[in-house]
C-alpha cells in the first residue's frame, strides 16, 4: 500500500513539473531543505518476556538536510518521527460490550546518505541513493475489560534498536524559485535488537519507507 501511494504521487509531481518554474539547475555548493511526511513499517520488542512484537506500520514527520558537493551528488542527514495506532474491540459471546485491546507505538530515526541526481531539466530530476540508519522505538499495550474487572493493564515493551542499510528512489520537481515538491520510496534491511527482564531478542527484516514534501533550496 505505501508503494502504490507513494509511486502515485511521483508520477504527480512529474505532471505538477510540467508549468514553467525559471531558475537555476541545481548544483554543487548548493543546499537543500526537505519537510515532509511519511512512512515506514516498526521494529519492536514486546514486553513481558514473549519477544518480538509483529512488524507495525507508522506514520509521521520527516525532515533533512542535504549539500550539493558536486553537480550530481549530494550528501546530508534527514531524521523522523513516527507513531502507530490499533484499537481492537471485542464483544462477548453473549453480545455484551467485552475487552478494549489498544496498541500504541513510537520511534525515532535517523539516516545519513547521498543521492545522485539525474536532471531531465534545469526544475525536475530524478535521484537515488544509499543511506545508513538507526531507528529507536518502543510499543505499549494496553488491555481495558468491560465491566471494569482483575484482568485490565498495561504492558510497555523494552526499547527496540533498528540499525540498517537503506537504499532510496525519488523524484525532485520545482514549483518556483526555491521550492520544490519531493517525493521517494525506499528498502530497509536491517537488524533489530532489545532486551527485557527475561530475555534477548534480535532479528534480521526487509521492509518499505517512503516520504512526499516539500524541498527547499539556497
Amino acid at each position: 500500500m505505501l508503494r502504490s501511494i507513494t509511486s502515485a504521487l511521483l508520477v504527480g509531481l512529474a505532471l505538477l513539473s510540467a508549468g514553467p518554474a525559471h531558475a537555476d539547475r541545481l548544483g554543487k555548493g548548493r543546499s537543500l531543505v526537505l519537510v515532509g511526511i511519511g512512512g515506514h513499517t516498526g521494529q519492536f520488542v514486546a514486553g513481558g518476556g514473549t519477544g518480538r512484537f509483529p512488524e507495525f506500520g507508522e506514520v509521521g514527520g520527516h525532515i533533512a538536510y542535504f549539500r550539493f558537493l558536486s553537480d550530481q551528488w549530494t550528501l546530508g542527514v534527514s531524521g523522523g518521527y513516527h507513531v502507530g495506532h490499533m484499537k481492537v474491540d471485542e464483544n462477548n459471546p453473549n453480545g455484551t460490550p467485552g475487552s478494549i485491546l489498544t496498541y500504541n507505538t513510537h520511534s525515532l530515526t535517523a539516516r545519513i546518505g547521498g543521492d545522485r541526481y539525474a536532471f531531465i531539466d534545469d526544475n525536475v530530476a530524478l535521484y537515488a541513493g544509499p543511506g545508513v540508519f538507526f531507528t529507536r522505538g518502543r510499543v505499549k499495550e494496553e488491555l481495558t475489560v468491560r465491566p471494569p474487572t482483575v484482568g485490565g493493564g498495561t504492558n510497555e515493551g523494552p526499547p527496540s534498536t533498528e540499525v540498517g542499510f537503506n537504499g532510496r528512489i525519488g523524484m525532485y520537481a520545482r514549483l518556483r524559485r526555491g521550492t520544490a515538491l519531493f517525493g521517494h520510496i525506499g528498502q530497509n534491511l536491517s537488524h533489530t535488537s532489545g532486551h527485557d527482564s527475561l530475555q534477548d531478542v534480535s532479528w534480521w527484516s526487509s521492509t518499505h519507507e517512503g516520504s512526499v514534501g516539500l524541498a527547499f533550496d539556497f
